[in-house]
């Protein structure tokens, strides 16, 4: 029995020595609605970076803990635990899903409390919200750093993420909810976290520049059509005159 209850104190103290240092705050939704961060509690400070207070919301996802069933897909925090991400899901729907951009972009704030809450972040969305397999998004803005260390200090940075095309989001309980998911590769983590979001539509193909020869292209394409409609003839049939009379136009 002793040899156990050694093992169990020992998790229990790693797990409360960990400093968490960047949270996923906040998204906002191309709809107007905004949302936050699995787990993030509104009345945690944010101007310090100490364990206590600052810290205790960050959630730290670790692949080793969600296989071990230690933790969830979505991760632990210091304040809460593990996040379960049923209650989360249906605590956000009922407030109101952030949605999606046409363009499969999610808008998201990390708070940075300190130095190993750096990015760059990795972001994957789970359609189904189940959390069960996360396809890989494109992070188009990311948060600043190198090997997930910088200077910055209590500091809140945007990092926006590109479903792939043709998500739809289909968990919930309405059946309209995905889960993004976002962490860097702290040693002491990784931190990041998860949200909600919705999507009107499959995300849309990102948009490319037309070449100048594609364009040249159409428009030969385009004045070839309008010629042929120009020279082409068509007989009309007269009411006037008669079903034999007609006209050559």
């Amino acid at each position: 029995m002793f040899p156990k209850l050694s093992t169990a104190l020992l998790i229990l103290t790693a797990a409360a020595s960990v400093s968490a240092h960047g949270a996923l705050v906040a998204v906002a939704g191309s709809n107007g609605v905004n949302g936050q961060g699995f787990g993030v509690v509104d009345s945690t400070p944010r101007d310090g970076t100490r364990r206590n207070p600052f810290q205790t919301d960050t959630s730290i996802i670790r692949d080793k803990e969600i296989a071990s069933g230690d933790a969830g897909p979505c991760g632990r925090t210091l304040a809460g635990g593990v996040n379960d991400m049923g209650a989360q899901m249906e605590a956000a729907a009922s407030a109101g899903l952030p949605s999606a951009a046409e363009d499969g972009t999610v808008t998201m704030t990390i708070h940075q409390v300190n130095g190993d809450g750096a990015g760059p972040y990795e972001c994957g969305v789970s359609a189904d919200a189940s959390g069960k397999s996360f396809a890989a998004m494109k992070v188009v803005t990311n948060v600043p750093g190198e090997n997930s260390r910088s200077n910055a200090k209590a500091q809140d940075f945007a990092l926006v993420a590109q479903m792939p095309a043709g998500t739809t989001c289909t968990g919930g309980p309405n059946g309209d909810a995905c889960v993004v998911r976002c962490r860097n590769a702290a040693r002491a983590g990784p931190f990041g976290g998860c949200t909600a979001v919705t999507n009107a539509q499959p995300a849309a193909n990102a948009k490319r520049e037309v070449t100048v020869a594609e364009a040249e292209a159409a428009l030969a394409e385009d004045l070839e059509r309008r010629s042929v409609a120009v020279n082409k003839k068509r007989y009309v049939r007269s009411r006037v005159a008669g079903g034999k009379a007609g006209e050559w136009i």
